[in-house]
């Protein structure tokens, strides 16, 4: 008798752990197949604020776009006004890498960002628009005259130039960048080292932007549609396209420069 009754306990114990292993199963599948609407929710809120600081940040360029009739006729004066966008990409990117550790506050972080960088990521800027105005000036004069030959390399330079923009502007807030160390010391500008290290990183971030060049294609393509966006469809272009593409440019240029943040 005392066997049969340790054989029906056990064979309750094994009952009794089969079903809970049953039940755990069904309620981890059950919350794995769920759709994560708090953070699908909050990805949407962090990529709608960041439109917002980004339309604020860039608040002079939008202006003389609206009170400009045909933005194309004046190119280079928008060219060269586009640097002020540099400091505001440069914060959105900050803001990226903020969120993908874990930190929400993104308009906290953004506007950090843009204060501590402006003047390093504004000088990005003004150093893309000359040579972006430079090189669009000579490709305008060079078609349909004799020089026409040299149309695809200018076309190429200036394509480099906009995938090289961000990739600087990202790497260049990134403490573990081997050539760009002591970029955040506004006296180390003056000097000589300090003009080296931003040497080293520009010919490095070009370097990778061309071995790398799917990704910079990429970019170059992206940043395209969201200047067409902005241009067909402002309310659109504004607060619905620049934090997605952005995101998609600072997560290829992750990829880009990796050896940087590697050595």
């Amino acid at each position: 008798m005392s066997t049969d009754g340790g054989k029906a306990a056990g064979l309750a114990r094994a009952a009794k752990v089969t079903r809970a292993a049953t039940v755990t199963h069904a309620a981890t599948a059950t919350s794995a197949g769920r759709i994560p609407y708090e953070t699908l929710f909050s990805t949407v809120c962090a990529g709608l604020l960041l439109n917002i600081c980004l339309a604020a940040a860039v608040l002079p360029v939008l202006l003389a776009l609206a009170f400009t009739g045909s933005p194309l006729a004046a190119w280079p004066f928008f060219v060269g006004l586009s640097a002020l966008c540099a400091p505001a990409a440069s914060a959105a990117f900050a803001a990226f890498e903020a969120l993908s550790g874990g930190e929400h506050r993104v308009v906290r972080t953004f506007w950090s960002a843009y204060r501590t960088g402006f003047g390093r990521s504004l000088l990005v800027g003004v150093a893309a628009s000359a040579a972006a105005i430079v090189l669009g000036a000579d490709l305008q004069l060079a078609v349909g005259t004799s020089l026409a030959a040299a149309t695809p390399l200018l076309a190429v330079l200036i394509a480099l130039v906009i995938a090289v923009t961000p990739t600087v502007l990202v790497a260049a807030m990134r403490p573990t960048v081997w050539v760009f160390a002591a970029t955040a010391d506004v006296a180390s500008a003056a000097t000589s080292a300090g003009r080296a290290r931003k040497s080293r990183l520009l010919w490095a971030c070009a370097y990778l932007c061309i071995r790398k060049w799917y990704l910079s294609l990429a970019n170059s393509a992206a940043l395209a549609v969201l200047l067409a966006a902005v241009l067909a469809k402002p309310a659109v272009g504004l607060f619905l396209a620049p934090a997605p593409v952005l995101y998609v440019v600072w997560a290829n240029v992750r990829h880009v420069i990796a050896p940087l943040i590697e050595r």
